[in-house]
């Protein structure tokens, strides 16, 4: 059975968790439109568990991809060639934030809206681009709502740990009766992405699990080398296309992008293990080069997906979509202007964090699946 977390372990994410919303606290003061979101997210009641009981992720109900389900996780872009696959490495997919509502301050499992993002959009969008690589696990859970990482009183605080209880759950039990000692990839995306670096602390650094994974892709979150991956015994970030047992880790945004408020964040807080981050440097993984701080022209771009409707399938990639560069900061920066088609769901300052995917899917996916070849060939 899945081993429950220590509460020390527990205390540690609490107090990390604290400071992560301090980013909440800049960017509401940044602009007006993020106020504005912060009003019309987060909840007005105060925190109150949704339920009292862990769920049980021995019951395939409680994820929303595995092996020999039909989900959007199995999608492929058009034009691929279809190829009998049987991986043998498991992917651990924790999704982004996609409970938008302030009813609650985490997400039902039945919430309708929040589950057609998830089932339609990110599984397609985000999950798929490692179905060459491995076989998708994507557990449920109870997400803390979009508003929490707003919210300035504590309540978002303890959403995101409420969230998180559940996400340890499931990787809990996926390392103990699901993956049968199989080598793994860690993926994920925004909250996603926030409690998988928690997870790396954990569950993952300095323990047999180590050795297993061959890479974990924290997307859509800032990480620092120094803070928060040098005490991670075992770990390290990327140096190239094909290292493994290592992270990779950057945020998109266009030229010119506005990122004082991640900036002012990442030098006032401390990372899981009670380094300051100030000073430090952010890593940025150019995911056309799959090196730190690389830059590439668009040509090095293997293909863009651009969003389609929720019932169709992915589309063929969008090749030489754009370049990129890591900049001082440690943000990738596109070399063009993306067209109309990526500005529904731009943020403001030019930031293009819904599309970390999007913009890189076909990268992303040859990439996952060189480093399995990678640490197969490792561990023969």
């Amino acid at each position: 059975m899945a081993s429950k977390a220590k509460p020390a372990a527990i205390f540690l994410w609490i107090v990390a968790a604290a400071i992560v919303l301090v980013l909440a606290f800049f960017l509401w003061i940044q602009s007006d439109p993020v106020r504005a979101l912060r009003i019309a997210f987060t909840p007005s009641e105060p925190f109150s568990a949704i339920s009292d009981q862990p769920l049980d992720y021995s019951d395939d109900s409680n994820w929303v991809a595995l092996p020999g389900l039909n989900t959007f996780a199995n999608a492929r872009p058009e034009g691929e060639v279809s190829i009998a696959v049987v991986p043998d490495v498991d992917v651990f997919f924790v999704h982004p934030t996609t409970y938008l509502s302030s009813d609650t301050w985490n997400a039902p499992l039945e919430a309708a809206d929040a589950n057609l993002r998830l089932e339609k959009r990110v599984l397609k969008m985000q999950a798929s681009a490692y179905n060459l690589a491995g076989r998708i696990f994507a557990p449920r859970y109870r997400q803390a709502t979009f508003g929490a990482f707003f919210d300035e009183e504590g309540d978002g605080l303890q959403a995101l740990v409420y969230a998180y209880t559940d996400v340890l759950n499931a990787f809990d039990q996926f390392v103990a009766e699901r993956s049968e000692g199989r080598p793994f990839i860690l993926a994920g995306h925004s909250q996603g992405s926030l409690h998988l670096l928690a997870l790396l602390q954990q569950k993952v650094a300095g323990t047999p699990l180590a050795d297993r994974m061959v890479a974990t892709y924290i997307i859509g979150w800032p990480v620092s080398l120094e803070a928060d991956l040098g005490p991670m015994a075992g770990i390290r970030a990327c140096a190239d296309a094909t290292d493994t047992q290592c992270v990779v880790s950057y945020q998109t945004f266009g030229r010119g992008g506005d990122t004082a408020g991640i900036q002012d964040y990442f030098q006032s807080t401390t990372s899981l293990a009670g380094v300051p981050r100030a000073g430090t440097k952010m890593l940025c993984t150019n995911p056309l080069t799959w090196t730190i701080d690389g830059t590439a022209a668009a040509a090095a771009n293997e293909g863009a997906q651009t969003r389609v409707p929720d019932d169709q399938a992915l589309t063929e990639p969008v090749k030489g979509f754009s370049g990129a560069t890591c900049d001082a900061n440690g943000f990738l920066v596109l070399d063009t202007e993306p067209g109309e088609a990526w500005q529904e769901f731009k943020m403001s300052g030019e930031n293009y964090h819904v599309y970390d995917y999007h913009m890189f899917y076909g990268n992303i996916r040859r990439n996952a699946a060189s480093r399995v070849a990678a640490w197969k060939a490792a561990h023969p």
